[in-house]
């Protein structure tokens, strides 16, 4: 957020309007009073000067601050109920008596904007050494809670932070034929009109949740996506479910189920990614425009329960490998599990997931492997079928608020 975009945060910023307001309203009550006590007639067309002009004035200017005055309003509140500023009272002699005013002392510099286009809403505060200041930084969910809303994005950057919040809650898109796919960019996949993924450049994927938490519908629509972007998709399915064979193979993908047919899809998904490396080499450069090659493993778990260990343990490795190296040859992997544990995703391996989706709700541990120990700490807040938490390396600096979209049964394949 640029400074000069940002509207300032000073303290009591509208007393003089609300002053106004009060003289405006004694004075048309004083003009009552007269009128009753004095009866005359010339006090009702001045209460309607008054009242009319003071209406007009007043309606015009707070129609124009409204907005402004209602953030700025629960800001403040917020800053004294936190006690986030430094103040003293000063004792004044008046007409009345003695009486008491506040001086302050501190108050935090605060900015804030909203951007309807990038549907956020931002709080800039200037750090300026000042210890009130710094607790800014543990303020990030009691803000979210203040605007009801969530956190997406958190910026430090010199003697400034900025927390973006969502400004409008994410509405789940609706399916019904392909012609409601939502547009997106080359090389991308939209999940909402909101929310993208741009496989190439945050490579990689993790897609983990419960049953029944809306995983399936979500891999089904990558995998449309995918092909439709003019990848080869290959999909392992060591559970060999039915209904995914039939929508992978009428996708044009490639599916395999069986324990040897599995082995030798990633065997073979591994070797062309050495061979790439390799003509990478021979021509002393490191990408070239290589044909995409998407392969997709549903439940790694359920593969190690099937399959002898020498030839489970074989796959995970060349599995990990296509994770560490296969970016620079356009050769990919995505994960599909119920629980993303370490025993079967390390952290290493993890990290290089650029894309990583938690479908539903899930325990504080399963966030944990999914998104490391800096995010383990994250709620998904929502209860829908479809929602979760999604994380792009390069793009988010936390896991935010996803929600698939709602695909009608037979809609991917009707024009």
């Amino acid at each position: 957020m640029r400074k000069d975009n940002g509207k300032i945060l000073k303290n009591n910023q509208f007393a003089l309007f609300e002053a106004s307001v009060f003289l405006w309203l004694v004075s048309l009550l004083g003009l009552f009073l007269f009128y009753i006590v004095f009866g005359n007639s010339n006090l009702i067309s001045c209460m309607v000067v008054v009242g009319v002009s003071g209406t007009a004035c007043f309606g015009m200017v707070y129609l124009i601050i409204r907005e402004t005055m209602k953030i700025s309003k629960r800001i403040e509140k917020f800053i004294r109920r936190n006690k986030l500023y430094q103040s003293h009272l000063v004792k004044k002699q008046g007409l009345l008596g003695e009486w008491k005013t506040e001086k302050m002392d501190y108050y935090p510099i605060v900015e804030y904007k909203k951007s309807v286009q990038d549907n956020a809403f931002y709080i800039r505060i200037r750090m300026d050494g000042s210890p009130h200041a710094e607790r800014f930084k543990d303020m990030e969910k009691p803000l979210a809670g203040l605007f009801k809303t969530v956190c997406i994005d958190t910026i430090v950057e010199r003697g400034y932070l900025t927390y973006s919040f969502e400004l409008r809650k994410q509405k789940q898109i609706r399916i019904k034929s392909c012609k409601d796919i939502p547009q997106a960019g080359k090389n991308e996949i939209a999940f909402s009109h909101d929310m993208v993924w741009n496989w190439k450049r945050c490579p990689h994927m993790l897609l983990t949740g419960n049953t029944g938490s809306g995983k399936t519908q979500l891999a089904e629509y990558i995998i449309f996506r995918l092909i439709k972007n003019g990848i080869k998709v290959i999909y392992c399915d060591p559970k060999n479910d039915y209904e995914m064979r039939h929508f992978v193979e009428n996708c044009g993908a490639v599916y395999v189920s069986e324990e040897n047919e599995i082995a030798k899809a990633v065997r073979e998904t591994e070797e062309e990614m050495r061979k790439r490396d390799i003509e990478l080499d021979n021509i002393g450069i490191r990408e070239a425009d290589f044909q995409p090659l998407y392969l997709i493993f549903d439940e790694l778990i359920a593969f190690s329960k099937i399959a002898e260990k020498k030839t489970y343990e074989d796959t995970a490795k060349r599995i990990a490998s296509i994770v560490v190296m296969g970016r620079s040859k356009r050769v990919y992997a995505g994960l599909i599990l119920q629980r993303p544990d370490t025993s079967f995703i390390e952290g290493a391996i993890r990290d290089n997931l650029g894309c990583r989706i938690c479908m539903g709700q899930m325990s504080d541990t399963a966030y944990k492997m999914a998104f490391g120990s800096d995010f383990a700490d994250v709620k998904n807040l929502r209860r829908e079928i479809g929602s979760g938490l999604i994380y792009r390396q390069g793009v988010d600096t936390k896991p935010r608020e996803f929600l698939a979209p709602y695909i009608e049964k037979g809609a991917l394949s009707r024009e």
